[in-house]
């Protein structure tokens, strides 16, 4: 066990359970990339370029769906930031706390929406307003666009702000839900799992783009100059 950085919210501990955690993320990347290149070739690869993932809905109805898609966005941002600082009262305009009312709602869900400072309200509303958001954006671009436009940074996006502001959570499970998932006293879904995750997911899906985009533009680059 050691300190390997120190960030804003603290210093960050490197210990078994950060590698265990870790190596459980590498290992479900392995996986699910080797699982999809034998199903792209093999006969169930027809399963990739299905409508289900692709379809959404017509104009005008699709662009109601992306303005409701990026306000879900900018929401949870929102609120993954006021959980993290676990405050009450968030935006306040003219004193009138607007985040209370959803929260109240959750309230009569069961147990108190409001507890722990605010924490498990904020967590619980931002869970909910991800899930709406993913549902908004797959019907305005379809669920493979979802996936990549706002489930994946928006899962990077929550574990680059706990490992910067709060690194001694990044053991703990991601969301409160699991929270009987563990091996071991170990989070199966912790925020070091998804962070390595998300950013092994992000990194396959931005370099071949990048080197197709770099690839392109030598190659244009040498027909002009063939034809000069």
């Amino acid at each position: 066990m050691g300190v390997i950085a120190d960030t804003f919210g603290g210093k960050l501990v490197w210990s078994f359970v950060s590698q265990f955690e870790v190596t459980e993320g590498l290992l479900i990347v392995a996986v699910v990339l080797l699982s999809a290149v034998a199903l792209k070739y093999s006969r169930l690869g027809y399963l990739f370029d299905s409508p289900v993932l692709s379809k959404h809905l017509k104009s005008p109805l699709s662009n109601l769906f992306n303005v409701l898609a990026a306000a879900g966005g900018v929401s949870f941002a929102l609120l993954v930031l006021c959980n993290m600082k676990q405050l009450n009262s968030v935006l306040d305009v003219n004193g009138l706390n607007l985040v209370q009312y959803p929260l109240r709602v959750l309230g009569f869900l069961g147990g108190s929406a409001l507890g722990q400072n605010g924490a498990v309200g904020y967590g619980a509303l931002a869970l909910m307003i991800w899930g709406l958001t993913i549902v908004a954006l797959s019907l305005s671009r379809g669920l493979a666009m979802a996936v990549k436009s706002f489930a994946l940074p928006s899962v990077l996006f929550l574990t680059v702000v706990v490992f910067l502001y709060d690194p001694g959570e990044m053991t703990s499970q991601a969301v409160n839900v699991v929270s009987g998932f563990t091996f071991n006293g170990i989070s199966l879904l912790s925020n070091w799992c998804l962070l390595t995750i998300s950013l092994s997911f992000s990194a396959v899906e931005l370099i071949p783009r990048t080197l197709g985009r770099k690839a392109s533009t030598r190659f244009k680059a040498r027909a002009i100059a063939g034809s000069a």
